[in-house]
Parts: structure tokens; C-alpha cells; sequence
């Protein structure tokens, strides 16, 4: 995927949460945001990289933008 991927997954992802408001999610809601929260999701692996950090951190790690 490319970049135009994860803007477009980003931007649905951010459209169908303010489009939802302030309100209860029904299950069909959530299902749909689980949906396009993996598109997001599938769409950042091959974007960001996760790299442990070397050094006295407890648990950290950096993440980078892939080129």
C-alpha cells in the first residue's frame, strides 16, 4: 500500500467517528469502526517501522516513518 492508502484509510477512519457524534455505538457501528480501523491499521505496515531502542528504557521503542 501506499501512501494515498493510509490517507484515504485515515481519513475514513476520522469521517465515520466525528459523522457519529456523541452517542452510544450499536454493534453494527462497531463493527463497521473495527473494520476501517483495520484498513488503517493495514495500511501503516508498510509505513512505520517499530525498532527497539537500545539503552537502560524500560519498554520503549521508536517508530519511524519507512522511506
Amino acid at each position: 500500500m501506499d501512501g494515498g492508502d493510509l490517507d484515504q484509510a485515515n481519513a475514513a477512519l476520522r469521517a465515520y467517528v466525528q459523522a457519529h457524534g456523541d452517542r452510544p455505538w450499536t454493534a453494527d457501528e462497531l463493527a463497521e469502526l473495527a473494520r476501517l480501523r483495520a484498513q488503517w491499521t493495514a495500511a501503516t505496515r508498510n509505513r512505520v517501522e517499530i525498532r527497539p531502542v537500545a539503552g537502560p528504557l524500560c519498554g520503549a521503542s521508536v517508530v519511524t516513518t519507512a522511506a
